[in-house]
């Protein structure tokens, strides 16, 4: 329930954000005319085979106690890690697909609005030093940054249940309902 809320909310951000920019004389954000880059869809074809192996997880039944939500994410997230026993860095960010990203992200932070988009970063961001491994537990109290809008139009849309975060100058890819660092560039952000 939240969670759509939070996706109608951030979707709406986005869409301000867009035409204020727009309105101001701004070129319009719009989706580029060639197919994504071979990297992205390599990315995207990663992205749904752990969506596919995550499916064989316990789908249990919705409920609004806390000790129950609690209980099946962690039980979700423990089949997750059991299916993804030999899981690694570099899985769904292989090389090639890191590079793609690192890509957007440089240009993000070095285009007309790198001041805005550093901003956004540092304010949901006041955790240094924190140890991410794949497959591990996405730290319970570590803020959720917030990914700039200017960067997110760059990137590869993700689908329902994961997400992207920043965690120091990692960036991650976040499966939202089981908790879980899927997988992470290092020192991607400066």
């Amino acid at each position: 329930m939240h969670k759509d809320r939070f996706q109608r909310m951030v979707f709406s951000l986005v869409l301000v954000a867009a035409l204020q920019f727009s309105v101001i004389g701004g070129p319009p954000q719009t989706p580029s005319a060639s197919p994504p880059s071979p990297a992205f869809q390599e990315f995207t074809q990663r992205v749904q085979a752990y969506l596919k192996l995550r499916k064989t997880a316990p789908q249990e039944r919705t409920t609004k106690r806390q000790g129950e939500i609690l209980s099946r994410r962690n039980a979700l997230a423990q089949a997750i890690r059991e299916a993804r026993a030999g899981a690694k860095p570099g899985d769904i960010f292989s090389p090639e697909i890191s590079e793609q990203f690192l890509q957007a992200i440089r240009s993000t932070l070095q285009g007309s609005s790198a001041s805005n988009v550093r901003k956004t970063i540092r304010q949901g961001e006041p955790v240094a030093g924190m140890r991410l491994t794949v497959n591990g537990a996405y730290p319970e109290k570590l803020p959720r940054t917030t990914v700039p809008p200017t960067l997110l139009l760059r990137l590869p849309q993700l689908p329902e249940r994961l997400a992207y975060r920043i965690v120091g100058h990692d960036f991650v890819l976040e499966d939202t309902e089981a908790r879980l660092v899927v997988d992470f560039i290092p020192g991607a952000l400066p």
